[in-house]
Formats: structure tokens, sequence, C-alpha cells
């Protein structure tokens, strides 16, 4: 009768032991993001960065999201006119020289791209514009945020370029724009509960271990 209470007591033990090192294992992450998060500030000081010297481009997105919440991002750009200023400037370089890396005379279609690290985009890479009409071409996207902080897209152009009889391709960035992403927590246990599990089952299997050989 006096072994029972040291057995239950070790028993309890090795019952609390992986309890307690889920919880810090759990905790401690997400009170760093918090931390740094709380430390970046909830709103960026500059939403939106424009690359280049347009005054046509439009673009609609929110300064702030919450992780894992999608959004919607449209891009309208005045191509037209956004391809007679660079070809203008292209013309007036000096021989030898290239504005923007670019030579010759840029075609009137581009596409254009989002990325984000911290993002998923339901569209990749270079896309057409969804429509074009007018000379004013237009982008959309449905971002989904994976991690939360200040976090950055980046808005790029494709051109096609023609000097003389070579035609290349030319990747221009057009714009950044800054999002502040407020971390959702009960989503993210949604999202990776079986880690959760992975972490609850591994100091059992431990201990289990430890007792069969101990035995």
């Amino acid at each position: 009768m006096r072994n029972s209470e040291p057995e239950s007591s070790g028993l309890n033990f090795n019952l609390i032991m992986p309890a307690a090192l889920l919880l810090v294992l759990l905790i401690v992450p997400f009170s760093i993001n918090s931390f740094l998060h709380f430390m970046s500030g909830k709103r960026p000081a500059n939403p939106v960065v424009m690359k280049l010297p347009v005054d046509s481009a439009s673009l609609t997105m929110p300064s702030s999201a919450r992780q894992y919440e999608s959004f919607d991002v449209a891009l309208n750009l005045e191509t037209k006119h956004l391809v007679k200023f660079l070809n203008e400037l292209i013309a007036t370089a000096s021989e030898g020289t290239s504005i923007l890396g670019i030579t010759g005379v840029i075609a009137p279609n581009m596409r254009a791209e989002v990325i984000g690290e911290d993002f998923e985009i339901d569209r990749t890479g270079p896309l057409d514009p969804v429509s074009d009409y007018g000379g004013t071409a237009s982008w959309r996207w449905r971002v989904t945020p994976e991690s939360s902080g200040n976090q950055v897209l980046t808005f790029q152009l494709h051109l096609l370029t023609q000097d003389n009889a070579q035609v290349g391709a030319k990747i221009l960035e057009l714009a950044e724009a800054n999002v502040a992403v407020e971390s959702n927590w009960s989503e993210g246990f949604k999202r990776h509960w079986y880690w959760i599990a992975l972490l609850l089952l591994m100091p059992l299997a431990v201990i289990v271990g430890l007792r069969r050989r101990m035995a």
C-alpha cells in the first residue's frame, strides 16, 4: 500500500510533463510572433510605393489584413500611356546607353505579376490582363497572407522589346505594397493541428520508451 502513492505520483508527473512541454512549444512561438508584430507597428508608413514614374496606375487593395483571410487585389494601368512614355525616354538616350536597361522599342502589350514571399496567390506568374479597353489594362488576384506582421507584395511588369531584328523580354518593378497583417491564432491552430498532435505524441513516445527500458 505504501508503494502505490509514489508510483501514482510518478505516473502523474509523466503525464504532466508532455502537456507542459506542449504548452511551452505552442505559446513561445506565438508570443514571439505577436511581440514582433507589435514592435513593427500595425500600419506601414507608406502602404504603396511606386517604382516607375507613372501617374496612371491604380492599385486597389487593403493596407491591413488578417492572417489566412483572403482579399482581392486589382491593378489598373494605362499601358498605352506608359509604353509611349518609356519609348520616348529610350529614344532620348545617348548612343551606347540605355534607360532602365532597355534598348529598342517596347511593344504595347504587357503582362503583370504579383509576388509575395509570405502570401498565397491564386494566379502566379506573368498574366495577360483580364480586360484591356481604350489603352487601360486590368488585372485581378486573390491573395491570402500566410504570416503576420508587415508583409510586402511586389508588382512587376513583363515587357516585350524589339531592337532592330532582335526581340527580347524585360521585367520592370512597378510598385511595392505594404500590408499590415494581424495574427490569427484560431485559424493557425485549425491549419496546423497535426503538428500539435505530433508534438504531444513525441514526448509520450519518449517516456514510454524510457519506462520500458527501466522495467
